[in-house]
């Protein structure tokens, strides 16, 4: 299963990722595009440039903040890729609370830019925000795993 292989150790393991798990349970939906994710979350208005900076949103009474744009789009890679490879995940097994299968559709254009995104830490993880919250050894390591992802995704 694809959340057994990735999530837990460079995905996953954030702050971002618990807050991330926190607006997937309070969506309260199954199924969500990952279109909506991008307008709720003002990824969107990022123009596909997620190396810097973080993200704040405020949806229905409650508040969601993420230092880094890349984390999240780090996990949501392994999220979308989850739906389409197993057709979902479980909100618990991503330590949430609740005890549901959830399913992110991915477009085209959401598609392209997560792609291109994990492309971009591959190839120069160093000029990454991120790349401060780990060591200088395991960058590439943290890029492999994003470039296979991304052929995944494609």
């Amino acid at each position: 299963m694809i959340i057994d292989r990735y999530w837990g150790t460079y995905f996953g393991a954030a702050d971002e990722s618990t807050e991330l798990v926190r607006y997937l349970e309070h969506t309260g939906v199954e199924v969500l595009a990952m279109e909506k994710i991008f307008v709720d979350l003002g990824l969107d208005q990022r123009a596909g440039n997620y190396i810097a900076g973080g993200l704040d949103a405020h949806l229905a009474g409650a508040d969601f903040h993420f230092d880094s744009a890349f984390q999240v789009i780090m996990d949501l890679s392994v999220l979308a890729l989850a739906s389409k490879k197993d057709t979902g995940f479980e909100l618990s097994r991503l330590g949430g609370s609740h005890q549901r299968v959830m399913r992110i559709d991915m477009g085209v254009k959401e598609n392209t830019q997560v792609a291109t995104a994990l492309k971009y830490f591959a190839l120069s993880p160093e000029e990454h925000e991120i790349a401060e919250r780990f060591d200088a050894d395991v960058w590439y390591d943290i890029g492999d795993l994003c470039e296979e992802i991304r052929a995944q995704l494609d």
